[in-house]
């Protein structure tokens, strides 16, 4: 048998280039691309996530084999946030509160009463916030793919409408893992407990807690809403929601794949935030449909959660680095922006 010399044998791949490279990539078989996110099945984020599998399994021409996995069945966003930090994860969606427990500064952007409007919300983000959250992500690993929504949150409860925070009062709140959700509650005076997503409606149904805040959405695909009795739409935290590449492993990437892997975030951007909205007026019809009475609030009601939160944001700018107080800085200019661009 005769064998190459190996300066032989690197001449011969370097004559044979890309190609010889690519076959052998091939018959080693795709990559397996891991994709994490709490979100269920058979609601605007598994379409989005089924979308951009498709895309990439597409593009690549087979290189790359995605795997979805809904409804945390890798773990919590806690724990799967960090597993993409760590490459395990090479795609990780969920909501900015909890890529925060990683890059902290992006707690800001879910502060009570940030945004009037998902228009504003919009505006601010992609104009003004992206860029700067793309460098805090880079910082602590990852790689930003695409803005995305979980929509506006409410307050459901078992005892009654939540109309002002005084209904609140000595309530135990179901609070998402995040500090400035936590925060939140205790400037409404209720008592927050910290419950990960599978353990909540057990909590509801054997009285450890009274209710909790989230979407009608997310309340509706994970069946919380078959612990209460009422719903009150507050709109008191717009809840932005991010896409991730975990950075150790997309670096290894080829460039051509990498620019493959962020095309078309725009384009998947508006088709989630779009998903969300359009089925806003329908769950909460679904609520009232399953006996659940949904109160909605005066302006004036409405204002007196708005002056029981109002220094959230301004504690969390004040102890943000020097990156994230730039960030926060562009969130105010975003607004300031927005509010000129409406007058005129």
């Amino acid at each position: 048998m005769n064998l190459l010399h190996p300066k032989a044998l690197l001449s011969l791949v370097t004559a044979l280039g890309v190609s010889a490279v690519s076959a052998l990539a091939s018959a080693e078989g795709p990559e397996v691309i891991k994709v994490a996110t709490v979100a269920p099945e058979n609601t605007p984020w598994s379409a989005l996530m089924d979308r951009v599998k498709k895309r990439i399994q597409t593009e690549s021409k087979g290189a790359y084999k995605v795997k979805v996995y809904l409804g945390g069945r890798l773990g919590g966003e806690k724990e799967t946030v960090r597993e993409a930090r760590e490459g395990r994860i090479q795609i990780w969606g969920g909501s900015t509160a909890a890529i925060a427990t990683v890059v902290p500064e992006l707690y800001g952007l879910e502060a009570p009463f940030l945004f009037e409007s998902s228009e504003e919300a919009d505006f601010v983000l992609d104009k003004y916030v992206r860029p700067h959250a793309a460098a805090l992500l880079a910082d602590r690993g990852f790689v930003l793919f695409q803005m995305a929504e979980n929509g506006w949150h409410g307050i459901a409860l078992k005892t009654g409408c939540a109309r002002t925070p005084a209904d609140l009062k000595g309530l135990k709140i179901r609070s998402q893992e995040a500090t400035i959700h936590l925060d939140t509650f205790k400037a409404l005076g209720a008592n927050p407990v910290e419950i990960a997503v599978p353990e909540v409606l057990p909590a509801l149904q054997q009285g450890t807690v009274d209710g909790f805040s989230n979407t009608p959405l997310f309340t509706f695909a994970v069946s919380w809403y078959q612990g209460i009795k009422y719903f009150t739409i507050t709109d008191h935290v717009y809840q932005p929601a991010m896409i991730v590449y975990s950075k150790k492993w997309f670096d290894k990437q080829s460039k051509e794949n990498q620019a493959l892997l962020l095309s078309q975030a725009e384009e998947d951007t508006k088709f989630g935030r779009d998903g969300v909205r359009k089925i806003r007026d329908g769950l909460l019809e679904n609520f009232r449909a399953s006996k659940i009475e949904v109160c909605e609030l005066t302006k004036e009601q409405r204002e007196t959660y708005r002056k029981a939160t109002e220094a959230i944001f301004g504690k969390y700018m004040k102890k943000a680095s020097k990156k994230g107080k730039a960030m926060f800085q562009a969130v105010l200019e975003g607004k300031k922006a927005w509010a000129a661009q409406k007058k005129g």
